[in-house]
């Protein structure tokens, strides 16, 4: 965990993405204390991970800047801690809940753009969760790039969180950039998804 950097090209210009990843230190450094008061126990937060990445670098300005960010989360769930495999295997877009109703695939989106996720709580009654997310810097789709949404830079991080002795147990997993191969296996489900948009593989 740490800070992570990692290069990118958009509008033929390079540039350098960096990735603040850490343990939950704090309900309000973290967000929340937004959330008090609504029959959640916001410090429950605390040792789950936390992710930001934003743009650090880039030689393009204005409109060369526009940029977004597309997240799939995979939950692994175990129904006995001690199974060998999960009893389901969940993928899903984790996109803002307003642009996912509109049916726009995007976590964020900007003039760069920059992204903050920190997951909690998300066993559900299960035994065990392994949740993973890959991460993902696209371009904006305009007629500069024939409307296309294509992978500029990923990265994959995420936790595994159970129960034991009545204790809530987070073991967060080491980041990862990840390259062209992850962002190709998801985009059949964005195609299936988010069909109107078109999505350019990798290489």
């Amino acid at each position: 965990m740490g800070i992570v950097n990692i290069a990118f090209v958009l509008n033929r210009k390079p540039g350098i993405l960096e990735v603040e990843y850490e343990a939950n230190q704090s309900a309000a450094k973290s967000g929340f204390d937004l959330f008090a008061g609504n029959s959640f126990d916001v410090e429950m937060c605390i040792g789950y991970p936390t992710m930001r990445a934003h743009i650090q670098s880039y030689e393009g300005t204005g409109y060369a800047t526009a940029c977004a960010w597309i997240q799939l989360v995979t939950r692994w769930e175990f129904a006995a801690l001690d199974a060998l495999e999960a009893a389901d295997v969940v993928p899903s877009l984790d996109a803002h809940p307003t642009l996912e109703e509109l049916g726009v695939p995007f976590f964020a989106f900007g003039f760069p753009a920059e992204i903050f996720d920190a997951p909690c709580n998300n066993l559900n009654g299960l035994a065990k969760l392994e949740w993973v997310a890959d991460t993902f810097l696209v371009t904006m789709p305009s007629r500069t790039n024939n409307f296309a949404i294509s992978r500029l830079a990923g990265f994959s991080w995420g936790y595994s969180e159970y129960d034991l002795d009545g204790k809530r147990k987070v073991q967060i997993n080491p980041l990862a950039v990840t390259g062209p191969a992850v962002w190709n296996r998801h985009l059949s489900l964005l195609r299936n998804q988010f069909p109107k948009w078109r999505y350019d593989e990798s290489n």
